[in-house]
């Protein structure tokens, strides 16, 4: 996807296997900016709560649904150039032997990375 709404984003790309979930989100804003978006972000994000903030990262903790039993999230921020970043993302289940969660872990990526993008 292309400009979700917000002249910042430059791209999207989720995408999940077995469980597990990896996405990333192109943005023209420098990495300085990315922990105050993803903190502005976590409150409106249901079920999910963030569990560490660094410079250089973040960590949510989702909620267990009928679709999962939870799962760990991770953002790291990769500055591509001077006002440019690549914002990557991946999730896996609380409990490492899950095979299957409905597409749960894909479409939680989606909700993380489209709050912090709208945050910037």
């Amino acid at each position: 996807m292309t400009n979700m709404g917000n002249s910042k984003t430059l791209s999207l790309n989720v995408t999940s296997k077995r469980a597990r979930g990896r996405g990333e989100l192109v943005v023209s804003a420098p990495a300085a900016a990315l922990p105050g978006a993803v903190e502005r972000a976590a409150p409106r994000l249901p079920g999910i709560t963030l569990t560490g903030l660094w410079q250089e990262r973040a960590e949510f903790a989702a909620d267990m649904t009928w679709k999962s039993f939870g799962m760990s999230i991770v953002l790291s921020f990769e500055p591509v150039d001077a006002g440019t970043t690549r914002v990557l993302a991946s999730s896996t289940p609380a409990v490492p032997t899950t095979m299957m969660d409905f597409g749960q872990s894909k479409a939680q990526l989606s909700d993380v990375l489209a709050a912090v993008a709208a945050e910037l």
